[in-house]
C-alpha cells in the first residue's frame, strides 16, 4: 500500500513539473503590424495620458495608387473610456504615408 502511494505521488510530481515546463508564460504579446503600431503611436500623440485597452482593424482597401487601413482603438484616460478611429492612407508601393485621420467615436 505504501509502495503504491509513493509511486502515485512520484508520477504526479513528474507529470506536473513536465506540464509546467512546457507551459511558459500564460499571457503572450501579440505582434503588431507596422500600420497598427503607427495607429497606436498617432493616437498616443493626440491623447498622451491615455492607455490603449483594445486595438482592432476595422477594414482595409487597396487600390493601384492608394491603400487605406482603419483601426478602432479603445482608450482610457483617467476614468473616461472612449473609442477612436484611426485611418491611415498610404502609397502601397513606397509605403509612404499620405494622410492620417483620427476621429473620436461619437457617444
Amino acid at each position: 500500500m505504501i509502495k503504491q502511494c509513493v509511486i502515485c505521488l512520484s508520477l504526479l510530481g513528474f507529470g506536473t513539473s513536465a506540464a509546467q515546463a512546457e507551459e511558459g508564460p500564460l499571457i503572450t504579446a501579440r505582434h503588431m503590424s507596422k500600420w497598427e503600431e503607427l495607429a497606436v503611436k498617432e493616437a498616443k500623440k493626440r491623447y498622451p495620458l491615455a492607455q490603449v485597452l483594445v486595438k482592432q482593424k476595422v477594414w482595409d482597401r487597396k487600390r493601384k495608387d492608394e491603400a487605406v487601413k482603419q483601426y478602432h482603438l479603445t482608450l482610457r484616460e483617467g476614468s473616461k473610456e472612449f473609442g477612436v478611429f484611426v485611418t491611415i492612407s498610404f502609397d502601397p508601393h513606397s509605403q509612404k504615408v499620405n494622410k492620417i485621420a483620427i476621429l473620436e467615436e461619437y457617444q
